[in-house]
């Protein structure tokens, strides 16, 4: 009897262990995943790490191995490479549990050392103005580099246009007018000048002088025709041809005479 209580107890005993509440097992920390991109100027590198996440927690710290022995920390870094080449640049991450991950990538830097650019020289010269029609020419226009102009492209102010090594334009009025030429080298550069050129059309003759009358006396006629010829070349004479034309249009009027 003393046997079989025993085993009762230890069923007992056993059973009410297996009641007791169990402990909750320990959560497992997931790995972050670490991941970059770039973008490269010259030798200067601009990294960008906030592409990296932690699925379970977050990122406490952003590591970086730039391939030429030099590092950094942060989401964001810049980094100066010394020389053109292809690095292997490495990202590791570290979240809140200690957990890591590494990401790598090759990053190819190159110095672009851009040349000045060279442009032609344009020059406008004025063959000759006739009146209203200038002849200009843009043949002393230069390329550079033993280069060779192309193309001659020409503005007339008011609107006109012309193309060529020379052009001939006629405007409408007197005045001054801004001519524009734009050259083009043949490796597509351009330059352009401006001048400013004056033309007028001749002046007009001045009226003829009205004819001579053909009636009074002879006298005063022949002096009138006298003084017109002379009063051009004397001033003085001008007053006396006025005086001699009113005594000859008094007397027409006495005679009833019309010129």
């Amino acid at each position: 009897m003393a046997a079989t209580a025993a085993v009762l107890l230890i069923i007992v005993v056993v059973g009410l262990a297996s009641l007791a509440p169990k402990s909750e097992p320990e959560s497992v920390n997931r790995s972050p995943v670490a991941d970059f991109s770039y973008e490269a100027n010259n030798l200067t590198v601009a990294f960008n790490a906030s592409a990296s996440n932690d699925p379970d927690g977050n990122i406490g710290n952003y590591s970086w191995s730039f391939g030429d022995e030099s590092e950094g920390n942060g989401v964001n870094v810049t980094h100066a490479y010394p020389a053109n080449g292809t690095y292997e640049v490495s990202l590791t991450v570290t979240d809140n549990g200690n957990a890591k991950n590494t990401s790598k990538k090759n990053v190819t830097v190159e110095l672009v050392i851009e040349t000045e650019k060279k442009y032609p020289s344009a020059v406008i010269k004025i063959v000759s103005v006739d009146n209203l029609t200038v002849v200009v020419s843009g043949e002393d226009s230069k390329a550079p580099d033993s280069g060779s102009i192309v193309s001659y492209d020409w503005a007339f102010e008011g609107g006109g246009i012309a193309t060529g090594v020379s052009a001939t334009y006629s405007f409408a009025a007197n005045g001054s007018y801004n001519i524009t030429l734009t050259v083009t080298d043949n490796l597509g550069a351009t330059n352009s000048t401006t001048i400013s050129v004056s033309v007028a059309s001749p002046p007009q003759p001045p009226p003829p002088p009205p004819p001579p009358h053909e009636d009074g006396p002879p006298g005063l006629l022949n002096a009138i025709e006298i003084h017109e010829e002379k009063a051009d070349r004397n001033s003085g004479l001008q007053n006396s041809l006025g005086h001699l034309r009113m005594n000859l249009d008094k007397w027409l009027e006495r005679h009833g005479t019309t010129p």
